[in-house]
């Protein structure tokens, strides 16, 4: 009895599939093919996918807001990409199916900025942030440096204006303006 025991259990299928070595490379090999084809290419960007047989995934119970369901229900997901050894947990969502679907946008990200570094999207949207932000700075700069110099010239004809002013005949000149708290006419010096 307990050899048959032994003998079924021996003939179960594992969870994980044998594949024999010459098929596929082992991980060292595919590890150093990335980074190979990487610092090959020049300005060219890799399409990035994931297959579902790389990947493992598991439930872990979660942490954080969210209260008594938040620590008792298995939502947050861990998944691990296994040829780059890159891990991601996501709990954004409360239902499993958003988590997992989360999970894996973040793992196709990371893996993403992994192989293809500056090429990748994130660092191409970072990039054309930094050069809008760069370039509305310069503006910002080039229209103030246009007022400070028509004030500067402004300034230089008012003392021109100023000194020629000076050298007319000496009359002290008055303006006339209506003063407001007594409402009657009076002429006033006029202040330099």
């Amino acid at each position: 009895m307990f050899i048959r025991l032994l003998r079924t259990a021996s003939r179960t299928p594992s969870r994980r599939a044998w594949t024999p070595p010459s098929s596929t490379p082992p991980l060292q090999t595919i590890l150093l093919g990335i980074q190979q084809f990487s610092a090959d290419r020049s300005k060219q960007r890799i399409d990035v996918e994931l297959n579902e047989s790389d990947l493992t995934e598991s439930f872990v119970k979660g942490s954080g807001k969210g209260g008594q369901k938040i620590n008792k229900v298995r939502n947050c997901v861990l998944l691990t990409h296994v040829p780059t050894g890159l891990q991601v947990q996501c709990q954004k969502t409360r239902s499993l199916d958003g988590n997992r679907r989360a999970a894996r946008k973040l793992l196709l990200q990371k893996l993403d900025d992994h192989v293809n570094g500056e090429l990748s999207k994130r660092s191409q949207k970072i990039d054309k942030l930094r050069r809008k932000k760069a370039s509305r700075r310069a503006k910002s700069k080039q229209k103030y440096a246009k007022t400070t110099e028509t004030k500067e010239v402004e300034e230089g004809e008012a003392s021109e204006d100023q000194s020629d002013d000076e050298d007319s005949d000496g009359d002290e000149e008055c303006d006339d303006f209506i003063d407001l708290q007594e409402h009657r006419f009076k002429a006033k010096k006029k202040t330099k």
